[in-house]
């Protein structure tokens, strides 16, 4: 089949893309799936419920699954422009780093490899492990909550411990490691199916393996140098709600990522329903999470906590909850799933299974008056004045 002929056959013409650099990725290592290949013929369908492999695209024209020859591991690929996103790859390097990635705080996904892109010199290739989607499948319990945020929130008072502000913790930009979630496999498209994508994939709860989360696009993240006060950003709307501050041209980073975390935790977790336009009710158990949350979201970024008063405040929320508590369910379910999970956590509290997992006590370090200005003061221009660490 002639290229032109093969391009047009695809799902989406996005994946185009991919497909003209078949022959590039595999000489460095990394093998598509078999539509990407000449000659490939698709399976007839015999299940009409899902979607063949050969027509299923990535939402996103810069993004693909890959198999890495070399061990058979399943990661992604990502498409850069250098001209758009000229700090990306920088900041994935930074914490690839042995230094930083050995961190168990760090959990900005590793960045296994970069290619340039043959045919187009402001591209390059990042590679990544394969991840999924942080809130699929739905979280069974707050326990699973609970170690959800814990996670993110390390992760982001690691990056900004490293002057790092990510600039853009949205829903999409949160991801968790499948591999024990999923122990059959699941499609690198739809994950909710399995591998062939002819069948609904099989996952078991987070209680039973507990994933580890990352965050990842670091596009818009930047690194500032704290000697020189504290940093004023052009402003960029990123994919989540963007805070009161995004209404003017310049802001503080950090105060802001702050902002992105407290609306994410409201409106995605602690109201019940995000789509309705008043966001719903607030879903009981998660409910001791809203003072947290409304200081996280204050319209002054200045009065915001930050990330390390945020854990701080969050372990102790965590620590007056009884194991019962954490055992209730963290997303608000309809009969008959509520009383299944109910059982669930009968069956589980009488194994002895945990409802959070055993994790170190996090360090968190006392910030001096000027550091904390760094990470909470929008100055003007005029007012910046360099601060010692």
């Amino acid at each position: 089949m002639a290229m032109s002929e093969k391009v047009k056959s695809l799902s989406h013409e996005k994946e185009a893309f991919w497909f003209q650099r078949r022959t590039f990725l595999e000489k460095a290592g990394y093998r598509l799936r078999p539509k990407f290949h000449p000659g490939f013929v698709g399976p007839k369908p015999q299940n009409h419920r899902y979607n063949l492999d050969d027509h299923t695209a990535h939402p996103r024209k810069h993004i693909m699954d890959a198999e890495r020859i070399e061990d058979g591991e399943q990661v992604m690929l990502k498409w850069v422009s250098k001209k758009t996103h000229p700090h990306e790859v920088e900041i994935g390097r930074l914490f690839s780093t042995p230094a930083l990635a050995k961190n168990l705080k760090n959990h900005c996904i590793p960045i296994l490899d970069v290619l340039q892109d043959p045919r187009d010199n402001d591209k390059q290739i990042i590679v990544m492990p394969r991840l999924i989607r942080f809130d699929e499948p739905i979280f069974d319990t707050v326990g699973e909550v609970v170690d959800c945020f814990r996670q993110i929130f390390e992760g982001i008072q690691f990056m900004h411990e490293n002057f790092v502000a990510h600039r853009d913790c949205s829903l999409l930009n949160i991801l968790q490691d499948p591999t024990k979630l999923f122990p059959r496999g699941f499609h690198p498209v739809n994950y909710c199916l399995s591998p062939n994508n002819d069948d609904l994939a099989y996952s078991i709860t987070r209680t039973e393996c507990w994933p580890r989360y990352y965050l990842i696009d670091f596009g818009l993240s930047r690194r500032y140098d704290p000697s020189k006060g504290p940093p004023l950003e052009r402003v960029i709307p990123g994919g989540g709600r963007n805070p009161p501050e995004y209404s003017g041209t310049e802001c503080n980073p950090f105060p802001a990522d702050i902002y992105c975390l407290g609306n994410l935790l409201k409106r995605h977790f602690i109201r019940s329903d995000p789509s309705s336009v008043s966001g719903g009710d607030c879903h009981v158990p998660l409910e001791f999470l809203r003072p947290l949350a409304d200081h996280m979201t204050h319209k002054d970024p200045s009065m915001r906590p930050t990330i390390g008063e945020v854990i701080q405040r969050f372990n102790k929320e965590v620590e007056q909850l009884s194991s019962w508590q954490l055992r209730k369910p963290g997303q608000r379910l309809d009969w008959p799933a509520w009383f299944d999970q109910l059982m669930r956590q009968v069956r589980k509290h009488l194994k002895g299974v945990p409802p959070v997992p055993s994790r170190p006590a996090p360090i968190i370090r006392t910030l001096s008056p000027r550091m904390r200005t760094f990470y909470t003061k929008t100055p003007k221009i005029e007012e910046k004045t360099p601060i010692r660490c």
